[in-house]
């Protein structure tokens, strides 16, 4: 239930399911926190010895906290506006500062005629006619947009934390730098030593890129393509297969040592 709840969501059940779904074997999550140095998941191979899986996730501590205050109370009744706006966040706002003037600063906008009914960066926002819309981007505001509330809804104003930006497209060499960059870091010691120490053939990591990774990664597992990597990762000795989710939304990409990279969703074993 925590797992749920957090920034994340459960993400060692969605792993552990993808797993799964490809290889059609029995996949067990067996770290429950009662033994220390106990590795994530268990593949149970019918015909060969187990292969083990550490999850983890390429996320920004401050980054993660911001975001889950945010969706704690991501709405805001505020009948006095007729409207629904939708505010995004910057990861520095102050947010119990912004919440508590926030319904009178867009009332102000709104009776000065600027309504955002096309979306509004922070640099428009920062230097923007209206004092209040400066203001917003001086409380942490960095993107702002509003349209009529039909006759089902309630007006309200809706939170929403930044994401990341940069150009379209793949780009598989800044993916692969950050792929080794991010599994050879110190702050995965423990998940190299957990693997190395179950002494299989087959260690796995499972790493999911959220926001807080850098754009030209995060934005190469977009759905909108369907192309693979074109070079190997550069992984440490303790880690010899690797998945990458663009998590929850993109796309989720493997790397095994026979095979190379693949998309996995286009091998499913098992519904």
């Amino acid at each position: 239930m925590r797992a749920f709840t957090s920034y994340l969501g459960d993400l060692e059940l969605a792993a552990a399911r993808v797993i799964a779904r490809l290889t059609g074997e029995r996949v067990i999550i067996q770290d429950d926190n009662r033994a220390q140095h106990m590795v994530d998941l268990r593949i149970d191979y019918h015909a060969r010895p187990p292969a083990f899986v550490e999850v983890v996730a390429d996320v920004e501590p401050s980054y993660a906290q911001m975001t889950q205050l945010v969706l704690r109370e991501q709405e805001i009744v505020a009948p006095d506006l007729g409207r629904i706006w939708y505010v995004t966040v910057a990861q520095t706002v102050n947010l119990r500062a912004l919440r508590s003037t926030l319904a009178g600063h867009l009332r102000a906008l709104q009776d000065a005629g600027a309504l955002f009914e096309h979306v509004g960066s922070a640099d428009e926002l920062l230097h923007n006619d209206h004092e209040v819309a400066r203001r917003l981007a001086a409380l942490g505001v960095v993107q702002i947009l509003s349209r009529p509330a039909r006759a089902d809804e309630d007006p309200r104003i809706l939170l929403y934390p930044c994401g990341v930006g940069g150009p379209a497209g793949p780009d598989w060499t800044a993916f692969n730098v950050w792929a080794s960059e991010y599994l050879h870091d110190p702050k995965l010691v423990d998940v190299r030593h957990k693997l190395a120490a179950t002494g299989a053939s087959e260690r796995h990591v499972f790493v999911a890129l959220t926001f807080s990774t850098p754009w030209a990664a995060y934005h190469s597992l977009s759905d909108d393509y369907l192309e693979l990597p074109d070079q190997p990762p550069g992984l440490p000795a303790e880690i010899t297969h690797l998945w990458a989710w663009a998590y929850p939304i993109g796309r989720c990409l493997a790397w095994f040592p026979r095979t190379g990279w693949f998309d996995p969703s286009t091998q499913w074993a098992t519904e």
